[in-house]
């Protein structure tokens, strides 16, 4: 009896030796610098701006992101890290063609704000703080909370003061929610938000409506009456199961009816490569607000 015991410890033994190195020559084979540089060469990542050596420390987390997507079952397997950061845009926010607004408390007067609307500042305009208004289709994307598989949060307004998302926590089989302004805003300030808006504001009524019908309350009412489940899937033309990018994609592409609004994919969007990649040139969402 005692024999076998140890003939079964070292068949144990002898297996665990085998998996360990080869599970550390898998995470051997992730060419970092191979993907740093393909960022620079679609033009997401300035080398000026954003070193290799910061950049990898940015993926620490960025890791540990994909793997929480790998061992909760909500990335297919078959989905490598450089297919995946590429698909969360190598981890950086959107770059805005230049546009992006940035705003600044004037000192000695709480109620106004300086709006920069060039990367120039060659155009400043001073604004009140409570002057943006949020229209129905605005989309909102934010750094400021990731889940198991997703970099970042993306959510859409479905009316002129309320937003809705999938957070991913809390009830999964039930993850469709809807806020205030506000109260998204609030959740997720601790990191930047940026709001994006189609040109076409009744095509993105239109969209908003779709949402609000499709993901919240099929009679347009305050109370929910559609029940959606969280869950990463690359069967993107489906309204359920959802997750945060998809919601949108979906709701844009089902909701613009014949207009070509977006671009067709298969597989997985993201919320920091939505606006980019999934839009086409006619429709791409201008960045109207920075919170």
């Amino acid at each position: 009896m005692k024999k076998r015991s140890i003939i079964l410890i070292l068949m144990l033994v002898s297996i665990c030796s085998v998996i360990i190195p080869m599970h550390t020559r898998a995470e051997e084979q992730i060419d970092y610098k191979a993907i740093y540089n393909q960022a620079i060469k679609e033009g997401v990542i300035n080398q000026f701006e954003l070193s290799y050596d910061d950049w990898l420390k940015e993926n620490v987390g960025f890791k540990k992101i994909y793997d929480e997507g790998i061992q909760e079952d909500v990335l297919e397997p078959t989905l490598s890290y450089e297919q995946w950061i590429k698909l969360n845009n190598y981890g950086q926010e959107p770059k805005d063609d230049n546009t992006e607004l940035v705003s600044y408390t004037i000192k000695g007067s709480p109620n106004a704000k300086v709006t920069l609307l060039s990367s120039n500042s060659s155009n400043v305009k001073v604004t009140s703080l409570s002057s943006f208004s949020v229209k129905p289709g605005d989309i909102f994307i934010t750094n400021s909370t990731s889940s198991a598989g997703i970099i970042g949060h993306s959510a859409i307004a479905n009316g002129s003061n309320h937003i809705l998302d999938m957070p991913g926590y809390g009830n999964k089989s039930d993850n469709n929610r809807q806020l205030t302004v506000s109260q998204w805003v609030s959740k997720y300030n601790n990191g930047w938000i940026k709001v994006y808006r189609l040109k076409n504001s009744s095509l993105a009524a239109q969209v908003g409506k779709y949402a609000d019908r499709h993901y919240w309350s099929t009679t347009g009412s305050s109370k929910k009456n559609i029940h959606i489940p969280y869950k990463l899937t690359p069967h993107l033309y489906s309204v359920s199961p959802s997750y945060c990018s998809k919601l949108i994609y979906d709701a844009y592409w089902f909701g613009s009816g014949s207009a070509s609004v977006l671009v067709k994919r298969s597989g997985y969007v993201m919320p920091f490569n939505l606006i980019d990649n999934d839009f086409t040139s006619k429709y791409r969402p201008s960045l109207v607000h920075r919170y």
